[in-house]
């Protein structure tokens, strides 16, 4: 059983998803490119958050194409006021999808959270068109070391992972995605791993890692994954400027489902 960690209910989850657009989208879009989102497309954004990805791909589709955005709770999208944008709280696991009607299907950091990833990533390709894109991006933590030793942000590392695993999380399923669109048929996908070297006081990652510290401290604390002094050294660590600390990979992964 899945139970996600980050609720929309949380105090700073808005702030929180922005700085994770802000710190991903870059790659996003510049995956979009590669596989030549064009205008006219019917496109598929499950798991939208905060709507970043569903507004670029709706704006990029112009008023001939249109998007679909998903979400379990909508609570940061239901403003969006897109003439081609629908926004639709959905389940990917048990809601209905039309059938081969997108021209592209893409979700990031979603399928890594659910319990059933491969019943979801199924429902996704069936809801692509016959020549249509799959493209899913999932972290991998393999790279999430610190250069910079600290036995505290140790802890709080595997307080994370075993926050996440406890959860029902795959905390490595980005390095099994190319297995995933092979088993389902779609034959070898492009693959491409990124991680943000930059250390920089105001980079988005570190900030939705600080915000993220904040929101699971609680959590961390009461199920005696660290210390209360564990997480505050963590967080002091995040603004210090002499710390340095790389992130999890971002693995991105897509693939042409084959024409009728």
């Amino acid at each position: 059983m899945s139970t996600y960690l980050f609720d929309h209910a949380m105090e700073l989850e808005r702030e929180r998803l922005g700085k994770l657009s802000e710190w991903l989208d870059p790659g996003t879009i510049r995956h979009f490119g590669t596989i030549g989102v064009e205008p006219g497309w019917r496109c598929l954004e499950v798991g939208a958050g905060a709507g970043s990805i569903a507004r670029w791909l709706a704006d990029r589709v112009g008023e001939k194409g249109s998007v679909l955005a998903t979400d379990l709770d909508t609570k940061f999208l239901d403003d969006i006021d897109v003439p081609n944008l629908e926004v639709r709280r959905h389940d990917i696991l048990s809601d209905p999808l039309p059938a081969e009607a997108f021209d592209l299907a893409h979700a990031r950091l979603v399928l890594m959270h659910l319990p059933a990833r491969e019943e979801a990533f199924r429902r996704m390709v069936a809801a692509v068109k016959p020549g249509g894109w799959v493209f899913i991006e999932d972290m991998d933590m393999v790279t999430w070391v610190d250069a910079t030793p600290s036995p505290a942000m140790d802890r709080i590392r595997a307080a994370l992972q075993g926050l996440l695993t406890m959860a029902g999380a795959d905390i490595n399923f980005g390095r099994h995605l190319a297995a995933l669109f092979t088993t389902a048929g779609l034959g070898d996908a492009w693959i491409e791993g990124r991680i943000d070297l930059g250390r920089r006081k105001d980079s988005a990652g570190l900030l939705q890692f600080k915000i993220s510290l904040m929101q699971l401290r609680d959590m961390m604390v009461e199920r005696k994954l660290a210390t209360a002094e564990d997480v505050d050294e963590a967080i002091r660590l995040v603004d210090d400027a002499s710390w340095f600390g790389m992130p999890p990979s971002i693995i991105a992964a897509w693939c042409r489902k084959p024409p009728a």
